[in-house]
């Protein structure tokens, strides 16, 4: 005989209720999408700080390295302006020479005026050169320098044979003068070099004529 289940007259306790949240797909892919937005402005943002800290440290290193190639004694004010001005002027003017003379002329104004407006700027400028030259390809640093100690050889050769030309020149002409006046008698030094005793004396000896003839 099979037995059934009865009743009971006590009430029973309330079971436990479990809860399960469920998302539908839509929610699932808004989830997806606005994890991806926040991971994506997260690195951008990061990004941009790096890139605002990376320009900021080199405007700091440019700012540093420029007023250490300054001279103390210098000020870019006019002086900087000259440069300026004489480096856009040479541009101005060989704009429409061939084409050697438009690339040439202005670096070497630039050059010449930064020596002449700015020495000790362009001193440190040729030193700070110098060490990174060094410092990046010392073969090449070493044969620029071989190179333009021999150039700076060569002109300074050159300079001394003019001048021992000029002054042999200088030589050979006044002893020609002073042969030709010993020959001759002819005062042709005293001419060459413009003296003013002859042309002051010539009126001296015309009054004298003047005044007989009307005697």
């Amino acid at each position: 005989m099979a037995q059934t289940d009865k009743l009971s007259v006590y009430p029973e306790a309330d079971k436990e209720l479990t809860v399960v949240e469920t998302h539908t797909e839509l929610e699932r892919q808004v989830s997806r999408a606005r994890q991806a937005v926040q991971s994506f402005s997260a690195k951008f943002l990061g990004s941009v700080r790096s890139g605002v800290n990376s320009v900021i440290k080199t405007e700091d290193k440019v700012e540093d390295r420029v007023s250490s190639l300054l001279a103390k004694n210098e000020n870019l004010t006019p002086n900087g302006l000259y440069v300026g001005v004489l480096t856009l002027a040479s541009m101005v003017f060989t704009r429409h020479r061939a084409f050697p003379i438009r690339w040439i002329v202005p670096p070497v104004v630039l050059v010449a005026s930064m020596r002449y407006f700015l020495p000790g700027t362009s001193d440190n400028i040729a030193d700070y050169y110098e060490m990174k030259e060094e410092a990046l390809s010392k073969p090449f640093s070493e044969a620029r320098r071989a190179q333009w100690a021999r150039a700076k050889q060569f002109w300074y050769t050159g300079i001394d044979h003019f001048q021992m030309t000029r002054e042999k020149l200088a030589g050979t002409w006044m002893s020609s003068v002073r042969g030709l006046e010993d020959s001759t008698g002819l005062q042709v030094s005293s001419i060459l070099a413009g003296s003013d005793a002859t042309p002051s004396a010539t009126p001296n000896s015309v009054e004298p004529k003047q005044a007989r003839k009307l005697v």
